[in-house]
């Protein structure tokens, strides 16, 4: 089945039940499916063609779902944009995929498409969404760009007949950027059947039912978001609550006003409802049977007291873009291992190796493994890093882990982040793992610190919570407590705040270039003796 099927269906089945629940707008999956029947024409007339690649750089709104899956009936490429990206850095992501539209909308447009338009050679549309009195089109010399307006597509005859294409479940469907968080992001390509059978495989781990609703609040140009709060509902026709960003007080008022049951989030956002007012009428009213938890590590500390708190279960996954993007999740019903990242879902194998490509016993650490329809078809236009990750059908995730007695996956740290020091393999994750514990602390990332002698030592960025206090001297007394000497970091940083990607992962390569750059070693005096 291809992904513009998935709506099809949906509409022909369940025509009058809401599919996009917005502030006052409610759209149910007949007139979602007008609406791409509409766009895909539209498209169409511009002279795009199956196969031709279609960005979408564009704020949590309802047209975001309305072109990503007008853009699959017709079997065009949609190449999610991270919004947060700067001009250079999505000029790369045009180029290198050849992108033939984008759609937009008046603020991207201005600050950042606008100053890279001249030198995108296949681009030839800009449709804009939203309004379109302040576009900035001074500057402008290129003349091949046209620029289309939304509305224009909605004034196509209803009655129009749904478009067919030629083209598989096998074609290429998404295009979607890595993060980046070495050189240029590397564009992972996901069919039509990558995707489909990833949601179809979550439906059965969450065991969803025909009255759950979902929030979306999360960036929607991410693989975790897509696939879980717009695939997934549209597959199995649930609401879909849309909240244009992550604000606590929009999603309360979501949350009351709406009533979804499934919450899907990361670990920072669940971090910072720990320190929320809950009073006892809240929680016996809350709607929200089933909170998730993607993107990035969730700390034990915070897993723990959250289901104390909520009263509700919190279920760690563990993705990546490359696996479409779902691996594993703990079980609703059964046991939830706290630390883990659960079973794998359903068509989905996993294994660990050791350097060699071996696999290894249980309980032994190594590079977690994946096989299953979810697996990409490679990386677009990059051969050998695709040879280097794909390598006899099993996708080499890059993360470190084990398996324990029962099969659930315990992910100990990224291959890149793990530090070597005096020959003692560190993992970051196992030492921020421990100061979560530490009361005064709300966030933590650990980072190497190169050392000519030693390798690579332990450095700890903290930030504490509101009105706590905390010493170097006590922070590390207290990992002495809980870890062998050489895990314990030798230096704290006291912070503000941690920088992160809009997803919420802790960005550790700016992390570590800023504690080369201000050499703590030295500035500081640390104390290298064991």
């Amino acid at each position: 089945m291809k992904i513009g099927d998935l709506l099809t269906n949906t509409a022909a089945s369940k025509p009058n039940k809401p599919v996009i629940i917005y502030k006052n707008q409610t759209v149910n999956f007949h007139q979602l499916f007008v609406t791409t029947n509409q766009i895909a024409h539209g498209l169409l007339n511009l002279g795009i063609k199956t196969g031709d690649k279609v960005a979408i750089l564009l704020e949590n709104r309802p047209e975001y779902i309305s072109f990503y899956f007008a853009l699959h009936r017709i079997g065009v490429v949609a190449v999610p944009i991270n919004n947060f990206l700067k001009g250079e850095e999505i000029k790369y992501i045009l180029e290198d995929c050849g992108v033939h539209t984008i759609v937009t909308s008046q603020r991207f447009y201005n600050s950042e498409i606008k100053g890279i338009q001249d030198k995108l050679s296949e681009l030839k549309y800009v449709v804009f969404v939203g309004e379109t009195d302040k576009i900035d089109e001074s500057g402008i010399s290129k003349t091949e760009v046209s620029h289309v307006s939304y509305e224009s597509f909605s004034k196509m005859s209803t009655e129009t007949p749904s478009p067919t294409q030629d083209f598989s479940e096998e074609d290429l469907a998404v295009v979607i950027y890595t993060s980046g968080t070495t050189g240029h992001p590397k564009g992972a390509m996901l069919s039509h059947r990558n995707i489909v059978t990833n949601s179809t495989s979550c439906t059965h781990v969450l065991e969803i039912s025909k009255k759950d609703k979902v929030l979306l609040f999360l960036p929607m140009f991410h693989s975790f978001t897509e696939l879980v709060c717009m695939v997934l509902p549209v597959q199995m026709g649930l609401p879909i609550v849309l909240v244009e960003k992550i604000d606590r007080v929009e999603i309360r008022a979501a949350i009351r006003r709406f009533r979804p049951t499934i919450f899907v989030g990361v670990p920072s956002v669940y971090n910072a409802l720990l320190g929320a007012k809950l009073n006892m009428i809240t929680r016996w009213l809350n709607p929200v049977r089933l909170y998730i938890s993607g993107a990035a590590p969730l700390p034990v500390e915070v897993l723990t007291k959250f289901e104390e708190k909520f009263r509700r279960p919190l279920l760690e996954g563990y993705g990546l873009s490359e696996a479409s993007p779902v691996v594993s999740v703990n079980p609703v019903e059964g046991p939830r291992k706290a630390g883990t990242v659960g079973l794998p879902v359903k068509g989905v194998e996993v294994k660990i190796v050791d350097d060699e490509g071996k696999e290894i016993g249980m309980g032994e650490d190594g590079e977690i493994v994946v096989r299953g329809e979810n697996v990409m078809m490679g990386y677009y236009n990059q051969p050998e890093e695709t040879a280097n990750t794909l390598k006899n059908g099993w996708l080499h995730t890059g993360d470190i882990g084990h398996l324990d007695e029962d099969g659930y996956i315990r992910i100990v740290e990224r291959k890149k982040d793990m530090l070597i020091y005096r020959g003692c393999n560190i993992y970051p994750r196992e030492v921020e793992e421990v100061l979560y514990q530490h009361p005064a602390i709300a966030d933590a990332a650990v980072v190497g610190l190169p050392d000519a002698a030693r390798g690579e030592m332990p450095l700890a960025f903290v930030v504490l919570k509101e009105g706590a206090h905390a010493t170097e001297k006590e922070l590390k007394r207290f990992c002495m407590e809980h870890l062998a000497r050489y895990k314990v970091p030798r230096v704290f940083s006291f912070e503000t705040d941690l920088p992160r990607t809009p997803t919420g992962k802790i960005l550790k390569k700016d992390l570590r270039k800023r504690a080369v750059q201000e050499q703590f070693d030295k500035s500081r005096g640390i104390d290298t003796t064991e």
